[in-house]
């Protein structure tokens, strides 16, 4: 009787770190999901002053609030960490993660300088870069349990 609870016990505490597993996992895609949706706000917000020869001071305002807001979602979506199922994927994110945080980068430079080029956004393929990163949740959706 004391080996049949040994081992039922053994059993319920292997299940529970299976459960474990699948929980974080799911939990990772809701956060990947959360992030993309994030991602397609900024490149909707993006858009439009992408067609604009010039902005104003507003505009400007605008986009480094915009920029910023974005780059602390970067910021906080690499730091999470990924279950083993998904490591490939959250790499592949964070390299296109750290491309937009290069385009901010410059865009911010070009914006203090007084010098900004809304086609900047274009060139310095920052939209692009988001949009690669939505296409990753159908992937994480196709992973993930």
């Amino acid at each position: 009787m004391r080996l049949m609870t040994i081992i039922l016990s053994f059993a319920l505490l292997s299940g529970c770190g299976l459960l474990d597993q699948v929980n974080d996992t799911v939990d990772y895609g809701k956060e990947v999901k959360g992030y993309t949706d994030k991602m397609s706000g900024y490149a909707d917000e993006l858009s439009p002053y992408l067609d604009k020869k010039s902005v104003n001071e507003e505009d400007l305002q605008h986009l480094k609030g915009l920029m910023d807001e974005a780059e602390t979602d970067i910021r906080a979506f690499n730091e999470l960490e990924p279950p083993s199922v998904a490591e490939g994927i959250h790499g592949e994110i964070e390299h296109h993660n750290d491309q937009i945080l290069e385009a901010i980068d410059e865009a911010n430079r070009q914006m203090d300088s007084g010098q900004f080029d809304p086609s900047a956004f274009e060139e310095m393929e920052l939209v692009k870069s988001i949009k690669k990163v939505q296409q990753y949740r159908d992937e994480i959706e196709n992973v993930l349990p």
